[in-house]
């Protein structure tokens, strides 16, 4: 318990005997990436496995004591890395300079990453699998950087945040009424309807948000507080890096929020060049299901597979665990070697 609080490791792979196996893969980097020291954690049952890379969401929060709470069965069969983008979780340092919290700088560092987990292992592509804002961030990637990429697995893909927003208000604020919850209604109504999608500042987005949470927009029949707490009793972060992970939460979302809420990728993305699978929640308040299914219909790749969870809201991989992994470890992985590379 105590090494547990104070963090800073990753848990080896141990087996019935107590000893470490052979050739498994666990441990935490701290790497240099676009001039600035990140964090990233790896671990997988064997150093042969091909390469899981995950985006989280956000903006700004690391989601690896998530992602190994609820999918740590991916690890029997990739090699998963999680990287703490600039600014968040092991990343975050109150010297990186505001100016370089913007899309282009994530995703050089994103491929800079790749480009050293790809060399560590001796491997040319990675699956890429994004949640949330790290699925917006997965879509931008595989445009620029598709030669790296064997397939892309995108949960909760943002498609067209302006619209996303203005519903998530919607939805919420209907509820309010619905419901005749004086106190949200009196907060949803100081705060506004967000112009273009975008709120006066970022207190005002989490208290939509607080209030989503509240009326099961965020998750569906899972206490959302299960899931965000995972984020702060990950082993990877050390006791001071627990004390700073809000603080880097703040700092991106405040520095990133308008960028990301322009993203459009009926505009941005109409074509990709690599396998995509997206992952939607049927309960998802926050990324709506319609824009999903319309790019869906939209979006022109060489292969592409759209999976709707019944049973989940934003955070589709960690509500239906088992059913994700199932489709990563039965689908994904075995798909990609058969795929023939044709726009369709």
């Amino acid at each position: 318990m105590i090494k547990r609080i104070i963090g800073g490791y990753m848990p080896a792979f141990k087996d019935h005997n107590g000893k470490i196996v052979p050739n498994s893969v666990s441990r935490i980097e701290k790497i240099t990436v676009g001039g600035v020291e990140q964090g990233i954690t790896m671990r997988g049952k064997s150093n042969n496995l091909p390469i899981l890379f995950f985006l989280h969401g956000g903006p700004g929060c690391s989601q690896t004591g998530a992602q190994r709470k609820f999918n740590s069965e991916l690890e029997e069969h990739f090699i998963v890395v999680n990287w703490d983008q600039r600014g968040s979780g092991t990343s975050y340092n109150p010297a990186i300079s505001s100016a370089t919290m913007n899309i282009e700088q994530l995703l050089s560092d994103a491929y800079e990453v790749v480009q050293y987990i790809a060399k560590k292992f001796n491997q040319k592509k990675v699956f890429l699998m994004g949640q949330s804002v790290g699925a917006a961030l997965g879509l931008l990637f595989i445009k620029k950087y598709p030669e790296v990429v064997e397939a892309f697995i995108g949960v909760n893909q943002p498609v067209n945040r302006m619209q996303e927003e203005i519903k998530s208000y919607q939805f919420t604020f209907e509820t309010a009424v619905k419901k005749n919850h004086k106190k949200a209604i009196e907060d949803l109504k100081r705060i506004g309807f967000p112009e273009n999608g975008v709120y006066k500042d970022i207190n005002d987005m989490v208290t939509q948000r607080t209030w989503l949470t509240k009326f099961n927009g965020v998750t569906y029949k899972m206490n959302a507080n299960l899931v965000n707490m995972q984020y702060l009793l990950s082993s990877h972060l050390t006791m001071k890096e627990k004390l700073t992970f809000m603080k880097g939460l703040s700092f991106t979302a405040t520095n990133m929020w308008n960028e990301l809420t322009s993203l459009n990728f009926f505009e941005l993305v109409p074509e990709v060049k690599v396998p995509i699978y997206i992952v939607a929640g049927r309960h998802d308040r926050i990324v709506a299901l319609e824009e999903i299914e319309d790019y869906f219909k939209y979006v022109k790749a060489p292969f592409k597979e759209l999976y709707i969870f019944e049973e989940s809201g934003h955070y589709a991989l960690f509500e239906e665990k088992d059913k994700f992994n199932e489709l990563m470890i039965l689908q994904v992985l075995p798909n990609h070697s058969q795929l023939e590379y044709k726009i369709v």
